[in-house]
């Protein structure tokens, strides 16, 4: 029997039907997703390392759509917020798939040199060294969270059981995707404001 002209399975294939397969809202295995590329499980095998295999397959999909270079010359404020703009960005058009993504260890050299291009603004803030992995997670658990809150309800909160204070914040308060642009935007500034404010303190 002649050869396929191209690879029925690659890395990349296997990615980006998980992706899809994620996105659909049903869990990741390995049965399911055979039998939405048409192969056996073992073939899977031949590509990656079973699911954790899977995850980092979808890792090297998304990654390069989002993380690129930050333009020489930025200062760290400017290049934490445009990293951290980028990665919440991923985060938040594929949050079924940051469930995943969270789970598995990272080496892979395009999401390493997103973290050290995060230590590398931070020590440049001044920030004492043995602050600064620490806060690179916090970062990331912001980047997190604010990611998955677009899985929320337009509206987090019933106006009509919060009470006199809150429904009146509520009445001008966007919501959907406007909510969560503000709730990102706010988060940063803040978390930001939050390093400045430490480095100064150590100093």
């Amino acid at each position: 029997m002649a050869r396929p002209k191209t690879a029925r399975l690659s890395r990349e294939i296997i990615g980006r039907a998980a992706i899809e397969l994620a996105e659909s809202g049903r869990e990741l295995q390995l049965v399911p997703l055979a039998k939405r590329l048409g192969v056996s499980v073992s073939s899977l095998y031949h590509h990656v390392d079973g699911r954790d295999g899977v995850i980092r397959a979808m890792r090297e999909v998304l990654v390069p759509r989002y993380l690129v270079d930050v333009p020489a010359g930025s200062g760290w404020e400017q290049r934490i917020r445009l990293e951290v703009e980028r990665t919440w960005r991923m985060y938040a058009d594929h949050p079924r798939v940051l469930q995943y993504m969270v789970t598995s260890v990272i080496d892979e050299p395009d999401v390493m040199r997103f973290y050290n291009a995060l230590a590398d603004a931070l020590a440049e803030a001044g920030l004492p060294a043995s602050e600064l992995l620490t806060t690179i997670e916090v970062i990331d658990a912001f980047t997190f969270g604010a990611a998955l809150d677009t899985l929320s309800p337009d509206s987090i909160l019933d106006a009509a059981s919060a009470g006199e204070v809150l429904s009146g914040l509520l009445a001008n308060h966007p919501a959907g995707a406007e909510r969560n642009r503000r709730l990102f935007d706010r988060g940063l500034d803040l978390l930001l404001a939050g390093i400045a404010a430490r480095v100064g303190a150590s100093r």
